[in-house]
């Protein structure tokens, strides 16, 4: 009895009041009792918190799930009737809705989720990650599915369906793309700097002194009189993007600016970058809903190295555009940033410096710099197919839900 969802002009990508138009086909060879055939579309985001406890202990599972939305229609009615042989088929037309499309939330305002009910949808996602502490298994997923059910027998008889099929489509919303060629200053506008100003005593700052060490008198007479001695000033400020498009290189800047005005020195002095490092720290969280048997969330942390250079000894002055200086800073991530109820993924970026200058070492470190990836608004077809046909052995498990909004349910295996 085969069953096919086919979906008409098929888009490589869904965003908000997107239209789905497709027809569902049932084939039957022989007579049938059916109940009814629908066709359900719906969004669903699953989380899976696990503690662990060592290769040898058991670990413990919390499982979420929250309906997104669900729409349904019922294609067929026969009541149970004898259905003839043949080949029937019905047309149907759905639409991205532009939220969530639930009432209330009774989940908690914890950051980085959200608790508000009709926040945005969140885009299509699929991860599992784990650390010493938590194991996560996380997806978001939207899907059509079509369902041939048979009359129900008993009053108590489960009402499963005879068969189905489920069509998988690919979601990002607007919110969640970033129109670059509208806005030509956009690399401007999300451009964010950190400064630190660095204030330096040394008698190596006079001009005669610089290139050599100091004697072991001078060593003394430093820490004797450190208020004499020489002073100079710099500033370094590093600017990075606040906004970046999945796998484009981030435009990062470092600059140098001497203050004169606050320097008894007549000439500055020349300021070397010793090394240097930049990250990408991928947050992915998730919790299960509080019940009687509790409540479990977690985040793990992934690390992406961008650059890492160490004994370089290379003089900086004035501004530096770091993609120039050591090729393209890209890290190739595909999942946008977003937050939903039970699920989050978030990034930062972290940066360090090694300064050298008159013999003295000062470091500029920048460990958590949120920032946020988005989809190019203007390429589509770089999103992977929107459309995948799965066997129903191949879909999530099921979690049973313990509210009637399937906004916060919660097993434990």
């Amino acid at each position: 009895m085969p069953l096919t969802v086919c979906i008409i002009d098929q888009q490589p990508c869904y965003s908000e009041n997107g239209a789905i138009r497709g027809r569902i086909t049932f084939v039957t060879p022989k007579p049938i009792d059916i109940q009814d055939i629908r066709v359900t579309f719906s969004g669903c985001a699953k989380a899976k918190v696990q503690k662990v406890k060592g290769s040898a202990a058991p670990t413990t599972s919390y499982r979420s799930q929250c309906m997104l939305f669900e729409k349904e229609k019922i294609l067929w009615h026969p009541s149970g009737d004898t259905v003839a042989p043949g080949t029937y088929e019905w047309p149907f037309e759905f639409a991205f809705p532009s939220q969530v499309q639930s009432e209330s939330s009774r989940w908690p305002e914890t950051l980085p989720f959200r608790s508000d009910a009709n926040h945005p949808l969140p885009p299509t996602f699929a991860a599992e990650t784990a650390d010493p502490l938590r194991k996560l298994t996380c997806t978001i997923n939207y899907q059509i599915q079509a369902q041939v059910f048979s009359p129900q027998r008993g009053f108590l008889g489960r009402k499963s369906p005879l068969v189905s099929e489920v069509v998988r489509l690919n979601f990002v919303p607007f919110s969640a793309r970033l129109d670059v060629k509208r806005n030509n200053n956009s690399s401007a506008i999300y451009q964010q700097q950190k400064e630190h100003v660095f204030n330096l005593r040394s008698m190596l700052l006079l001009p005669e002194n610089r290139g050599r060490g100091l004697k072991l008198q001078e060593r003394i007479q430093s820490w004797l009189a450190p208020s004499q001695l020489p002073r100079f000033s710099f500033k370094a400020s590093f600017t990075y993007p606040s906004r970046v498009i999945q796998s484009t290189p981030l435009p990062c800047f470092l600059e140098i600016t001497p203050f004169m005005e606050d320097s008894s020195v007549t000439s500055p002095p020349e300021v070397l970058i010793q090394s240097l490092s930049i990250t990408i720290l991928s947050q992915t969280a998730a919790r299960a809903a509080p019940s009687l048997m509790g409540a479990l969330s977690g985040q793990v942390d992934e690390r992406i190295e961008i650059l890492s250079k160490a004994f370089l000894g290379l003089s900086v002055a004035g501004t530096v555009d770091l993609t120039q200086a050591f090729g393209p800073l890209v890290f190739r991530h595909t999942d946008v940033s977003f937050g939903t109820f039970n699920i989050s993924r978030r990034y930062r970026l972290c940066a360090s410096f090694v300064f050298e200058c008159a013999g003295n070492t000062r470091s500029f470190d920048l460990p958590d710099l949120p920032i946020e990836i988005f989809a190019d608004y203007g390429e589509p077809d770089k999103i992977q197919s929107s459309v995948e046909h799965l066997p129903e052995d191949d879909s999530p498990p099921s979690y049973t839900s313990a509210s009637i909004l399937s906004t916060g349910t919660f097993e434990k295996s």
